[in-house]
């Protein structure tokens, strides 16, 4: 009696750590890339997908939102990953607020969680939703202008040639700033307020980045967001002049920026290396 009452009391409590069990890819699998693909092929054949996800358990199925990118991230093929989202998708419309949860916890993991989503994992997401036609129209709109701010500031292709005003008043476009010296083209979206004024001391002022922009490796942007304010038009003219500095009134509603500052990183072709960054992942990246 007390060995299956520590048995029941164990099973209970591994029922209580995930919402349901996870696959476990069989010995046959013998390279990292095929445990992966195999775990994110089956990993939601255990979840009820038809039956509502309770909110009470919203916090484990979060956690295997995260485990479930975390193993596409530890080695699986793309395509499987794609593969595999399209199908979880398909499956949970079966339940319409499963369906919509889903997107939406996919939607907060790309936000909101210190957790890298390869862009078209989530737009995989995104497009299901904005394809449904039984949702709501503003549910799909809203997914909709996401795919349109994604698809322009995707990861390793070239970021949208935006417009912007200069601090001389000339409308220029990215593709202005390119220089034959400079490797790396940084683009810091910012503001009047969120710190912003903080970050960009605190990067003007650093000495190794400073050396980079001075020897024309680096070439560094600074757009300011929403518009010129009466308080940015007297700030902007302490800026380094080494710096391209500008405004836009549009580009929060072209590029995905997820925070504001907002640092994004490009290569000599202006293609996405990194973004949605902070000045101290910067700085970190420069001095390495």
């Amino acid at each position: 009696m007390v060995v299956i009452s520590l048995l029941s009391a164990s099973n209970a409590v591994c029922q209580v750590t995930t919402l349901f069990e996870y696959p476990i890819a069989p010995d046959t699998c013998s390279s990292i890339e095929s445990r992966c693909n195999y775990s994110v092929q089956h990993f939601w054949d255990k979840c009820e997908l038809t039956k509502p996800f309770v909110a009470e358990n919203d916090s484990l199925l979060l956690e295997a939102m995260l485990t479930y990118f975390d193993i596409m991230k530890a080695g699986a093929n793309t395509n499987v990953s794609l593969g595999s989202v399209r199908n979880l998708m398909f499956k949970s419309q079966a339940n319409h607020d499963n369906f919509l949860k889903l997107a939406s916890l996919a939607e907060y993991i790309l936000y909101y969680h210190d957790t890298d989503v390869i862009d078209d994992l989530y737009l995989t997401f995104a497009q299901s939703v904005a394809d449904a036609s039984w949702a709501k129209k503003d549910v799909r709109n809203h997914y909709a202008e996401q795919i349109k701010r994604l698809s322009t500031s995707k990861l390793g292709q070239p970021l949208l040639d935006f417009e912007y005003t200069s601090i001389s008043g000339a409308r220029r476009h990215l593709s202005d700033n390119r220089s034959a010296s400079a490797t790396l083209y940084v683009v810091m979206f910012s503001d009047t307020e969120s710190g912003s004024s903080i970050e960009r001391m605190r990067l003007s002022t650093d000495i190794v980045f400073g050396q980079a922009v001075d020897e024309g490796v680096v070439k560094m942007i600074n757009v300011m967001v929403g518009g010129t304010p009466k308080q940015w038009d007297a700030d902007s003219q302490s800026y380094s002049e080494k710096w391209e500095v500008g405004a836009s009134k549009d580009v929060l509603n072209k590029l995905d920026l997820r925070i504001i500052p907002c640092i994004y990183v490009l290569d000599e072709e202006f293609r996405v290396i990194a973004k949605n960054k902070t000045v101290d992942f910067l700085k970190s990246w420069i001095s390495n």
